[in-house]
C-alpha cells in the first residue's frame, strides 16, 4: 500500500511553529506502516518542517520514508502574485472563498504534485487541514483528515481520529449527529463505555491538582467555559467572534448572576485574561462579573479543564475537546447553533442552557460515546502499531467504496476487550502535567548559566589563591616575556 502524510505548508496566524509538533505524529504513523507492514510512504510538507526529516537524528523516525519538500519561498511568492497572504491558506482549504477551486489552492495542489514526483497514494493522511483541493489530482485516493482525539492528554493515552469526510463542519459528527446519537450499542460496548468512564473519573480525581479549590463557593450552579485559540479556523469559521475575549465577554454577559462561570485558557498559545499591560482585563472582568472564577493556578497545568469537568454542572464550548469530556461525565453541553457540535449537544441557546444547567439532568449521550470509542477515536496503542494501522486503512478503503451511507464507512476499530486494554491497560502513568511557559524556561536556562559561571569563577579564584599558583608565578612571567618577543 502507498501512503502519503500531508503537513500543511501554509503559515498560520499564530506563527510558523504553530503546527510544528504534528510532523512528528505524521512521521510516527508513516514509520509504523513502513516498518511493520512494508508500506511505501511519502511525507509531504514545507521546507521548515522537513529540515527535521533531512537532518541527522537520534532515532529512525524518517528512515525509509520518501520526502516531498515544498519550497516555501516559491509557494509564498506564487500566493503573493495572486493577492493571497500565507495565513489565509487554511481558511481557503476549509471552504472560504471558493473552496478547493480557489486559484491559491490550485497553486498549492500544483506544488504538492510537483514535490511528490509521480507518487500517487492509496491513502492520504492530512493533519488538521482539509485536502479537498487534491481530490481532482488524486481521485482514487482515500483522504483522511486527522487530529488529536478528545481524550489525548495524560492521564488518557494519545489518541487520533481519521475522518474521510472532513474537519469540523464537514466531519461525520456535524453531518450525521442524529445517527450517531442513536447508534445501536451492544452489551459489551455499553460495558466498555461504563468501564472507561469509571476508570478515568477515579484517575482524574486522584491526580486533580485543583482538588482544594472550591469551584462553587456560594453558587449552587456552576458551568465551565474553556477558551481556545483566536485566529484558528477550527474556532473562527464556526462562530462570528473575532477573538477569545469577545467569546468570553459574550458568555459572561449572558450568564445569570446566580451561576458561576469557571474560565480556563488554552495555555500553549498565550493568555486571553491579562493582569497587566495595555490589554489588561482581569480586574475589569472580576468587577463586572463577580460570578466569574479564573485562577492563574489553572495555567500552571496542561489541559486544566479535564480536571474540572467532573466537578461542574455544564460546559459551554465552540469546538473544544472539553465538550466531549462533558458528555462522558454526564454534564450538560451547550454550544452555538453554528458549530459542528450543535447536533450532539443538549442545547444551542444561552437562555435554555442557563435555565436547566444544574437543575435538569441532561440526556445521556452514551450511544454517541459508544460509537465514538468503537469507531472513531483511535488510542495510541493501536495507531502506533503498523500492522494494525495497515489493516485498518485497508478496511477504510473498502468501506469508503462499498458503504451505503456516511456512518457505515467508519469501520469498527477492535473488539471491546482490546479497546479496553488499549485505553486503560496501556494508558500512561497518570500525572497532572505541569505547563511551563517558554519564557519561564528561558529564564531558568539563564539562571543555570549564571550559576555555572559563578561556580567557574569560584574555581578560578581558588586556583589563584593556591600555593602551587603562587610558586609557578615566575615561570608564567618568563613564558609571557618570551611570547612577547
Amino acid at each position: 500500500m502507498k501512503v502519503a502524510g500531508y503537513m500543511h505548508p501554509g503559515i498560520f496566524p499564530q506563527g510558523p511553529c504553530f503546527n510544528d509538533g504534528w510532523v512528528e505524529i505524521l512521521g510516527r504513523l508513516l514509520q509504523g506502516l513502513h516498518r511493520d507492514a512494508g508500506s511505501e510512504c511519502l511525507l509531504i510538507s514545507g521546507s521548515r518542517f522537513l529540515r527535521r526529516a533531512t537532518e541527522p537524528r537520534g532515532d529512525d523516525l524518517f528512515d525509509g520514508i520518501r520526502i516531498a519538500e515544498i519550497q516555501e519561498t516559491t509557494l509564498l511568492r506564487r500566493l503573493s502574485a495572486l493577492g493571497v497572504v500565507p495565513s489565509a491558506l487554511d481558511r481557503l482549504a476549509y471552504g472560504d472563498g471558493g473552496g478547493e477551486h480557489h486559484p491559491a489552492l490550485c497553486v498549492l495542489a500544483e506544488e504538492v504534485l510537483c514535490a511528490s514526483a509521480g507518487f500517487v497514494p492509496d491513502v492520504l493522511i492530512s493533519f488538521a487541514t482539509p485536502t479537498d483541493f487534491l481530490a481532482r489530482s488524486w481521485p482514487g485516493t482515500l483522504r483522511l483528515h486527522v487530529e488529536a482525539g478528545p481524550y489525548t492528554r495524560n492521564p488518557y493515552p494519545e489518541s487520533l481520529f481519521f475522518d474521510h469526510l472532513g474537519m469540523y463542519g464537514r466531519s461525520v459528527i456535524a453531518r450525521a449527529p442524529t445517527r450517531l446519537c442513536e447508534f445501536t450499542v451492544a452489551p459489551e460496548q455499553a460495558r466498555f463505555v461504563a468501564a472507561f468512564r469509571r476508570h478515568y473519573a477515579a484517575v482524574l480525581e486522584t491526580i486533580d491538582p485543583f482538588r482544594d479549590v472550591d469551584l462553587r463557593g456560594p453558587f449552587e450552579r456552576v458551568c465551565l467555559l474553556p477558551l481556545q485559540v483566536s485566529d484558528w479556523y477550527g474556532f473562527d469559521e464556526q462562530v462570528t467572534y473575532r477573538t477569545q475575549f469577545e467569546f468570553l465577554l459574550d458568555v459572561l454577559s449572558a450568564t445569570p448572576s446566580d451561576v458561576r462561570v469557571v474560565v480556563t485558557e488554552y495555555t500553549n498559545w498565550g493568555p486571553v485574561i491579562k493582569r497587566s499591560g495595555p490589554g489588561r482585563n482581569l480586574d475589569y472582568l472580576r468587577r463586572t462579573f463577580p460570578n466569574m472564577l479564573f485562577l492563574e493556578a489553572f495555567n500552571s497545568y496542561r489541559s486544566p479543564s479535564q480536571f474540572l469537568v467532573p466537578r461542574v454542572d455544564g460546559v459551554w464550548s465552540v469546538s473544544s475537546n472539553v465538550a466531549y469530556q462533558a458528555m462522558l461525565f454526564g454534564r450538560l453541553l451547550g454550544t452555538p447553533p453554528s458549530t459542528h457540535l450543535a447536533g450532539i449537544s443538549h442545547t444551542t441557546k444561552f437562555a435554555e442552557f442557563f435555565e436547566i444547567v444544574g437543575r435538569v439532568p441532561p440526556q445521556s449521550r452514551d450511544a454517541f460515546l459508544a460509537w465514538q470509542l468503537a469507531r472513531y477515536v483511535v488510542p495510541q496503542a493501536l495507531w502506533s502499531e503498523g500492522a494494525w494501522l495497515d489493516d485498518y486503512l485497508r478496511r477504510r478503503i473498502e468501506a469508503a467504496c462499498t458503504a451505503n451511507d456516511l456512518v457505515e464507512a467508519f469501520v469498527p476499530l477492535a473488539r471491546p476487550s482490546r479497546l479496553e486494554e488499549a485505553w486503560i491497560g496501556q494508558a500512561p502513568r497518570p500525572v497532572a502535567e505541569p505547563y511551563e511557559p517558554p519564557q519561564d524556561g528561558l529564564l531558568r536556562e539563564i539562571d543555570a548559566l549564571k550559576k555555572a559561571q559563578n561556580s567557574l569563577r569560584q574555581e578560578i579564584d581558588a586556583l589563584r589563591r593556591s600555593r602551587s599558583w603562587r610558586v609557578t608565578a615566575p615561570l608564567r612571567a618568563i613564558a609571557q616575556s618570551v611570547r612577547g618577543q
